[in-house]
């Protein structure tokens, strides 16, 4: 045996309650942020299908404005509901589109939409009763617009979608 050692020594077994304590916190925490994780992904998670979702849209749409050369447009609602517009060759009357994927969409309730554009760039709009609030030209430009797409329940989640008439639309948080 060595000097420093006694014999009824006995090296000290189990935990402290300092240390169960840490342990019972760092469980609790993980547990806290399972269960917390699929409320508030939900939620972002939504956000990012429908963003995701306009923003290949407002591609396709700006593509087919050029390939048809045609206007298109692109309107939302106070409740959600956009639509999708044309204005045909020599025409000066806006059609709403009912063809795939460019039919009416109304967007989840959890969501509340701001969109925001310079409307005196609006072409052949009389009365603001009928067309698009955002128009995508044949030259490949588009109306200015910033579109805030945000959870009801969480403000800080939103994402915008915007392009300043030249570049493509994109996704910001």
């Amino acid at each position: 045996m060595s000097e420093g050692s006694r014999p009824d020594d006995k090296k000290n077994q189990g935990f402290t309650l300092v240390e169960l304590l840490v342990v019972i916190l760092i469980i609790g925490i993980l547990l806290g942020i399972t269960l917390l994780s699929p409320i508030t992904g939900n939620v972002q998670k939504t956000v990012q299908e429908q963003a995701a979702r306009l923003q290949i849209l407002f591609s396709q749409v700006r593509d087919k404005a050029l390939l048809d050369n045609a206007e298109y447009g692109f309107s939302i609602d106070e409740n959600g509901r956009y639509q999708w517009w044309v204005l045909p060759l020599e025409s000066t009357e806006w059609a709403v589109i009912t063809e795939t994927p460019f039919q009416a969409y109304k967007m989840p309730e959890s969501l509340d939409f701001y969109l925001y554009t310079a409307e005196d760039e609006l072409p052949y709009l009389e009365p603001k009763d009928t067309g698009p609030d955002v128009v995508f030209y044949s030259d490949y430009q588009v109306t200015p617009f910033s579109l805030y797409v945000v959870p009801v329940e969480n403000k800080k989640q939103g994402v915008v979608l915007i392009t300043d008439g030249l570049s493509d639309v994109e996704v910001v948080r």
